[in-house]
């Protein structure tokens, strides 16, 4: 099992579903650090690139949480790879504003920067969302937010394809000349997993190789008929769930309907929405998992597949007891489908920091409006059960109502007869009631701006 290492063909000598972070440093790539092996510090940032088409795609992934099995066939480029004679743009810029201290962190913000600019979605004003997956234990973070608002006026990428865009980084030095000869090499390499199903089926693999340090027998389902992108079809917009959380953030489709690159802003940090799938979320069954949570309030139907069976059943009904799902054995989740109009829809959010952490409590809403009557209304709560809660009572009472503060009272009372939280590190289960009580309320104060709602 090969792939391209920097500029050279290497061979995989090590378990596939162990971590690419361990597998680097003992070849004695030490530039890549490592610190919290959870990918949430970006210390051990990595550039992955992917042949999609004739032409290679590059994200900056943190290989603590990459499965050695994912760079197979594959152009991996550590710091070492990016360094030349002399420092890149990104490097001078870090050294010019004093952004580097003990300088532990130093290589992870130049990798992740490196990324956003080979990334073909580049647009300058989103620099910092590249290096929100970034910590500085020396808090030198004023600092690197100079050095990267400087080369988001100084590198200007926009617009440019694929070849225009490497040869502009080439020139100035940002990346190595080598880098224009990688999608003939991947071509010749040809190099392809093996399929099959038996094991530990992996996505992406951002919760497994959290909770263990190498999975034993891994199957990768993006070498199985899974599809990763998001299409629409008669009435629906359909998302396959090897999709990834950023993809998702950033569809042009589903951003046509309600505003979800900037809700999934709040949804932990851009390498991690890079590796972590829709169907690992989905599967995770994490009573706040936030996709899941987004998607319950928008009234979601996934696809269980077997072979050539498949059912189609309401992602409300999934969710069976803790951690407990209606998924048969050899079953896999496909794709998941909504309706594709127009809705008045909102997410809420309430975790111990904005960004980069897991809910207390979230939720959303969607509804259609009627002659100031709200229809087809879908409510839900993430936090407050064993499982990702569908407000089914709720959504039920608020059908067919015209909305006002009586009504919304009323929906309050009902929907704290349909939860059950727990006291736990994330707050009590009297804080979190009175989270849920708030979470409506903002949905209500979102969409009815106008409205006063009295307690």
């Amino acid at each position: 099992m090969k792939f391209i290492l920097n500029n050279k063909i290497e061979e995989i000598d090590a378990p596939l579903g162990s971590s690419t972070l361990d597998f680097l440093r003992k070849k004695g790539f030490t530039g890549v650090k490592e610190a919290c092996h959870e990918g949430e510090c970006g210390a051990c940032m990595i550039l992955l690139g992917e042949m999609k088409g004739s032409i290679v795609k590059y994200k900056a992934v943190t290989s603590c949480i990459l499965p050695l099995g994912e760079i197979i066939g594959k152009h991996v480029v550590t710091i070492e790879g990016i360094n030349q004679e002399k420092l890149t743009p990104i490097q001078e810029a870090i050294v010019e504003e004093g952004a580097s201290q003990c300088g532990f962190c130093t290589p992870g913000f130049v990798m992740s920067l490196t990324g956003f600019f080979l990334n073909e979605n580049f647009v300058k004003e989103d620099i910092l969302t590249a290096i929100e997956g970034n910590l500085c234990r020396c808090g030198t973070y004023a600092a690197i937010k100079r050095a990267a608002e400087k080369l988001a006026e100084k590198i200007a990428v926009d617009n440019l394809n694929y070849s225009a865009r490497i040869n502009y980084l080439i020139e100035l030095g940002v990346i190595p000349d080598y880098f224009k000869d990688i999608p003939a090499k991947l071509e010749e390499l040809n190099e392809k997993l093996e399929t099959n199903d038996k094991g530990i089926k992996v996505a992406g693999a951002t919760d497994l190789l959290v909770q263990r340090k190498e999975i034993g027998k891994p199957v990768f389902l993006n070498q199985m008929e899974i599809r990763d992108d998001i299409w629409e079809e008669e009435e629906y917009i359909y998302i396959g769930a090897l999709a990834s959380m950023e993809d998702i953030r950033l569809s042009k489709k589903l951003n046509e309907l309600f505003d979800i690159k900037n809700d999934l802003t709040v949804v932990s940090a851009l390498p991690i929405r890079i590796r972590a799938t829709l169907g690992g979320n989905l599967v995770n069954a994490s009573p706040i998992g936030d996709l899941t949570i987004y998607f319950l309030g928008l009234g979601a139907e996934i696809s269980l597949r077997k072979g050539e069976k498949r059912r189609i059943i309401a992602l409300k009904d999934f969710y069976k007891g803790y951690k407990q799902m209606d998924l048969e054995e050899g079953e896999i989740v496909e794709w998941l489908r909504i309706k594709s109009i127009k809705r008045y829809f909102n997410f809420e959010k309430i975790a111990m920091r904005k960004y980069v952490d897991i809910a207390s409590v979230n939720s959303a809403i969607s509804f259609e409006k009627e002659e100031n009557k709200i229809k087809n209304v879908h409510l839900s709560i993430g936090g407050v059960a064993p499982v990702p809660k569908y407000l089914e009572k709720t959504s039920s009472f608020l059908n067919d109502k015209k909305v006002n503060s009586e009504v919304v009272n009323q929906a309050l009372e009902i929907a704290d007869s349909e939860i059950s939280p727990i006291s736990d590190v994330r707050g009590s289960a009297k804080y979190k009631r009175l989270l849920v009580r708030q979470l409506i309320i903002a949905h209500f104060m979102a969409l009815f701006p106008k409205m006063e709602v009295k307690l």
